[in-house]
């Protein structure tokens, strides 16, 4: 598992002049299970962190050769300890600052109780292994997640949940927005895990006929229908030893989730027109952008398929959500965009960076990714203005709508209003109140018309009657 080894601080060293306290310490220390070394001058002190590895040093400020606080810097500076503390008769002078500004965790006023070592060295060991934690996620992210762009929490709590269970073969279900990056993370499952080594096989269940999904996921036996001229694996068999990535697992027909239901309970799955169940060895991760437990309470979705699948749930936020990482990729798509392309556009503007931030994002990370392909292209070489993004201007407003200036004279908002509230009435009444069918014959994503709907629902309740 990818996380941090527990590595508890215990080689100690005590530096300090004053030989009838070192001793009391070195004894109660060694008393408590920790290995001790001492020093009485700054000269020993540094021989004793050139002898190997310190976990939590305690050095006076007054050596006979000089300043510990010198020596705290150099400690610290050079990595020889993993926390330091300061000892000293005083708790304010330059010295102190000077320690305090290297990075002494803390200060004892002498004379100390000595039990007090005993808890600062425990909260030494928290915030060592905070900091090892914090190490290993970004090493961990470095080989497994490196496409994975951004540092807003939200993205960083998403990433931090897969490294966490990365290498068991538990089923994970990641849900957000079209173009959020859903596949990246599916992707980052797989290489983190044992399975590694192994098959990443992808399966869009939006893009199977619903005649074909059965055989596209487990395959056939031959003669199992016209055109089965031979026995043929499906998209399970596929992904043996490795993982199976079901994007838009929405979409996928009631029949064939049933299916699939089987084969996670039972491990096994039966191709079309076989009587031999196969054994599987696959890892499932899927991924939609519908609200399944709304599809659960409406019937399009099993409810026990949903909690099979959602052992490890994933919400990633929308490109809107996460505030600075929209320049953060801006910046990364224009790098590799004039790698691609032979470009050297050198930049944003703040009009740019400014018009970024403003715009809605509909399409989120891949509407970004094209929107700066296209713009390095025509722009070849300088700094991208807003103009040249092209971009509506305006802010968001709120319902994730964007406020378009009032002209003078014209309602032009709400006779635009108007039409869309007519247009989804229409798509509503010809679907029976299907939210998923209606999207589909407006030509928007499930989210967008819900959150549409929930808005107007919201301005009704407050006496507007607009959508």
């Amino acid at each position: 598992m990818h996380t941090a080894v527990d590595k508890s601080p215990r080689s100690i060293l005590l530096v300090d002049d004053e030989a009838p306290l070192r001793r009391a310490l070195e004894r109660y220390l060694r008393r408590a299970g920790y290995s001790v070394r001492c020093a009485a001058t700054f000269a020993e002190g540094r021989r004793a962190f050139d002898e190997g590895e310190v976990d939590v040093a305690f050095i006076d400020f007054r050596l006979p050769d000089g300043s510990g606080a010198d020596l705290i810097r150099w400690a610290l500076m050079h990595r020889r300890a993993q926390c330091v503390y300061g000892m000293t008769s005083y708790t304010s002078g330059p010295m102190v600052r000077a320690a305090r500004e290297a990075g002494c965790i803390d200060i004892l006023e002498k004379p100390f109780d000595i039990t007090l070592l005993t808890n600062l060295i425990h909260r030494a060991e928290g915030k060592t292994s905070e900091r090892e934690k914090a190490e290993d996620f970004a090493s961990w992210r470095r080989r497994c997640a490196q496409q994975i762009l951004g540092e807003d929490p939200l993205l960083v709590e998403a990433l931090q949940t897969i490294w966490q269970v990365a290498d068991t073969d538990c089923t994970v279900l990641i849900t957000g927005e079209s173009g959020t990056g859903k596949e990246l993370f599916a992707r980052a499952v797989h290489d983190a895990s044992p399975r590694a080594s192994g098959p990443f096989v992808a399966l869009n269940c939006a893009a199977i006929p619903e005649s074909m999904v059965e055989a596209e996921l487990f395959g056939h036996a031959r003669g199992a229908f016209t055109g089965a001229h031979a026995n043929r694996d499906g998209r399970v068999a596929a992904a043996a030893g490795g993982t199976l990535f079901l994007d838009e697992i929405g979409d996928m027909p009631l029949t064939a989730q049933a299916k699939l239901l089987r084969m996670l309970q039972d491990r096994t799955i039966m191709p079309v027109g076989s009587d031999r169940p196969v054994d599987i060895d696959v890892r499932i991760v899927a991924a939609t952008n519908q609200d399944l437990e709304t599809m659960v309470g409406d019937g399009r979705f099993r409810g026990d398929l949903y909690y099979r699948l959602n052992v490890i749930p994933v919400e990633l936020p929308p490109l809107r959500d996460r505030g600075n990482d929209v320049v953060r990729l801006a910046d990364a798509f224009l790098q590799q965009a004039n790698q691609r392309n032979g470009r050297t556009v050198a930049g944003f503007d703040a009009t740019a960076e400014r018009a970024l931030l403003d715009h809605f994002w509909p399409g989120n990370v891949r509407e970004l990714g094209h929107l700066i392909e296209r713009t390095v292209l025509l722009k070849k070489n300088g700094r991208i203005s807003a103009s040249d993004l092209r971009l509506r201007c305006g802010a968001r407003g709120t319902g994730g709508h964007r406020v378009l200036p009032a002209i003078e004279g014209l309602d032009l908002r709400s006779a635009i209003e108007e039409v869309e509230r007519r247009l989804i009435d229409e798509a509503l009444e010809r679907t029976g109140g299907n939210r998923t069918e209606a999207a589909a014959l407006l030509g928007v994503n499930r989210t967008t018309l819900i959150e549409k709907i929930r808005k107007r629902s919201s301005n009704k309740d407050s006496g507007d009657s607009s959508l």
